[in-house]
């Protein structure tokens, strides 16, 4: 008996003009399984009728091999990954270690400070073979959202407290964000969370950067009245309506609202160890990190 060997190649992203079928639902089997069925005389009509293909596209399998003698293989779509270079690989591993960005700010970093593109995708290779950055599988899928965000900086802030630990004690960190430029404008670290220090810490960011026109906050107790919240009086909206602005509540049980400042404070949490100070971290965050919003201050 004949056995045809395997060479010849078939690429998936190969269709002709007349075929609207492509080839991501067919394995090699399914391939070598049609080839024999048309070798033992099958009908081409019913062998394409089975595997849900056109009568062309199972030409198009059969016609090669009879010629060649050889089953055709379907090839990996896309293209294939470059090879990084040793000097490439050099300049990432360092601005990495001197920056602690990601892969997508690496890419841009590099590109601002060498004049030099390396795509994020080889940067991200790297950094996974020399075990810096992990695989996330909630990101293996791609994630429908909208981003929003306000043209202008000190449009809208947004603010909030976090309960993390430093040297073994637990602290009280409070923030408040520019929701354009990502900048955080003020914060500060206390023992407890009161209205009192949440009014202390903007005073600071109001002297150094003005006020914003809104500021969006959480529903805690720091912010807004724990029962009549229509028409109690609370220190931080009296103090919001003495400097003319206007405080945004977020939805009930719903933190994506306040998004921006929550994925800072994942950033405290993440780092805190590392840069050993709340205040190290944040000039990283607003001097090293690039951000992806347009731009700093608008």
């Amino acid at each position: 008996m004949f056995l045809p060997s395997f060479g010849f190649v078939l690429s998936r992203n190969h269709l002709t003009s007349d075929v609207n079928t492509d080839l991501s639902n067919l394995s090699n089997g399914d391939i070598q399984r049609i080839i024999q069925q048309c070798v033992n005389d099958k009908p081409v009509v019913e062998i394409a009728r089975y595997f849900q293909i056109t009568r062309q596209r199972v030409y198009q399998f059969i016609n090669p091999f009879r010629e060649s003698g050889e089953y055709p293989v379907l090839r990996q779509s896309g293209r294939k990954p470059q090879a990084i270079d040793d000097r490439a690989e050099e300049l990432i591993l360092a601005t990495y270690q001197s920056n602690n960005i990601g892969p997508i700010h690496l890419e841009k970093k590099i590109e601002e400070t060498h004049g030099i593109h390396i795509p994020h995708n080889r940067i991200y290779r790297v950094l996974l073979n020399h075990g810096l950055v992990e695989i996330n599988m909630k990101k293996r899928q791609q994630r429908k959202y909208v981003r929003y965000e306000h043209t202008h900086s000190m449009s809208m802030g947004q603010g909030d407290w976090k309960e993390f630990e430093l040297k073994g004690s637990k602290k009280w960190l409070i923030a408040f964000m520019d929701d354009s430029s990502r900048l955080i404008t003020c914060y500060g670290v206390f023992d407890s969370p009161t209205t009192e220090n949440t009014l202390t810490v903007l005073n600071q960011g109001f002297q150094m950067y003005g006020t914003p026109r809104k500021i969006l906050t959480d529903n805690s107790t720091q912010f807004v009245s724990a029962r009549n919240r229509e028409q109690a009086h609370h220190k931080f909206g009296e103090f919001l309506v003495h400097h003319n602005i206007k405080h945004i509540p977020t939805r009930i049980k719903h933190p994506q609202t306040n998004g921006k400042i929550e994925r800072f404070f994942r950033e405290v949490e993440r780092r805190i160890a590392k840069f050993g100070s709340v205040d190290k971290i944040l000039h990283w965050h607003n001097v090293i990190k690039p951000h992806m919003s347009e731009s700093r201050f608008r």
